[in-house]
């Protein structure tokens, strides 16, 4: 799957999408890792402060000195208070061979104006690879919308992303479920089909009851109800209480304090973390040969620098994890990534229950999705989507017709559909 994508960049930017669980992650990361080992400058930026903290980058917003605006003319008004961060951005995007945004979905078309913008201020001359689904998660603006839908308008919609013109390679093939059935269906709530065959499959995860046996994770759609549970979850265990305290660093003395707890809060943990011997944990990063992101386990020791986790009936040393904030500058040719503030803590969260907007990139085993506060397709896509197994999956609605329910949460916008059906026919299997 590397090469073609490789092949392809020579020539052409290039937007890499498909579905939950198809392996856009892992693919990015390879195509970053073979850039670097050439040599070659690659910049790496999210959508939002969780995308960029999931691909070790910065933001959009961060990296292009666009700070609150968003949109043209407030930038340009901006502009002219930050002329030095202009020039050091200039001289990165010269230098930059392969620039890399993820979550391109949410990114708004006006947006993507001044990303263009910007690159031309710059006089980029390298490639864009474009990662995201525009079936899961809607740009959000505040002033650029679509005059016919009342909402804004999608990256594809914009005079940017004609003249870039990425070529688009659509991974079809599961990397998450070897369920060829459950992957389908999810594939046609993507889609926004909610007809009877679709509801009947989805309405028959409600009697899944069994995975309350498997200590399940349980997916919320708002912090307050995964906290509760969480804390309620955590006193009933008969152990002492361990409170693990972050090791924070800040390498730049200059970093505003308000962009350093923005990108606090966007971390998968806690810096200050509760735990006790016999909690059920979510691993929230790879090792790859030891653990990986969204698998379960229990605490069986803790110490002050190493958790003893048991999963799979192995047990595991789990040291602490450094988190980096890192900015690039340039240097030379090249572009060096410097450190301005870290994080030491364990890559662990309690696992009796998450937030779907904290579920990015999770695999998880057995799984309740608990949709009582879920009204966007795109949280119920995602949420039913972080499983492996669909008779590990309870659905759970407590507040009417579940049928009902799910037919509000699976739409589509109609210009993403017009889209894909377009433009979508590069496939990678």
């Amino acid at each position: 799957m590397l090469e073609p994508l490789k092949e392809a960049l020579k020539h052409n930017h290039i937007f890499l999408t498909g579905g939950g669980g198809v392996g856009k992650s892992y693919l990015t990361h390879e195509l970053i890792r073979d850039y670097r080992s050439r040599g070659e400058s690659v910049v790496v930026l999210g959508s939002t402060g969780i995308s960029a903290v999931h691909v070790n980058g910065q933001t959009v917003h961060s990296f292009f000195a666009f700070g609150i605006a968003n949109e043209s003319e407030t930038m340009l008004r901006n502009d002219k208070y930050n002329k030095q961060r202009l020039k050091e951005l200039r001289e990165i995007l010269e230098r930059c061979a392969l620039l890399v945004l993820d979550e391109i979905s949410m990114v708004s078309a006006s947006l993507m104006e001044m990303i263009r913008y910007r690159l031309n201020q710059g006089n980029f001359a390298g490639r864009l690879l474009f990662v995201g689904d525009f079936f899961q998660l809607p740009p959000v603006s505040k002033r650029t919308t679509n005059s016919l839908f009342g909402d804004p308008l999608y990256a594809f919609e914009s005079d940017a992303w004609e003249i870039f013109a990425p070529k688009i390679f659509a991974l079809c093939e599961p990397k998450r479920t070897s369920n060829a059935r459950f992957f389908e269906v999810l594939g046609r709530v993507r889609e926004g089909d909610s007809g009877a065959e679709v509801l009947d499959y989805l309405t028959a995860l409600m009697h899944n009851t069994h995975a309350w046996e498997k200590d399940p994770t349980v997916l919320f759609g708002r912090n307050a109800e995964a906290d509760a549970l969480n804390r309620l979850k955590l006193r009933d265990i008969d152990a002492p209480l361990v409170t693990l305290p972050s090791k924070e660093t800040l390498h730049d003395a200059a970093l505003h304090v308000k962009r350093l707890e923005g990108w606090k809060k966007n971390l998968p943990v806690q810096e200050i973390m509760e735990l006790k011997v016999g909690a059920r944990v979510l691993f929230c990063t790879n090792k790859w040969g030891k653990y990986m992101n969204g698998e379960h386990g229990i605490v069986r020791e803790i110490e002050e620098n190493a958790i003893w986790v048991e999963k799979n009936g192995e047990v595991v040393e789990v040291e602490r994890h450094e988190f980096v904030l890192n900015e690039p500058h340039a240097k030379g040719d090249t572009i060096e990534e410097k450190p301005v503030a870290s994080l030491l803590q364990f890559p662990l969260k309690l696992a009796y229950a998450i937030t779907i907007h904290k579920s990015q990139g999770m695999s998880i085993n057995t799984l309740v999705c608990d949709i009582d506060h879920i009204f966007e397709a795109s949280q119920f896509y995602v949420a039913i989507s972080r499983a492996r197994e669909p008779a590990d999956l309870l659905l759970r609605y407590t507040r009417g017709d579940l049928r009902a329910h799910m037919q509000r949460c699976i739409r589509v916008d109609e210009r993403v559909k017009a889209f894909y059906a377009l433009h979508v026919s590069t496939r990678l299997d």
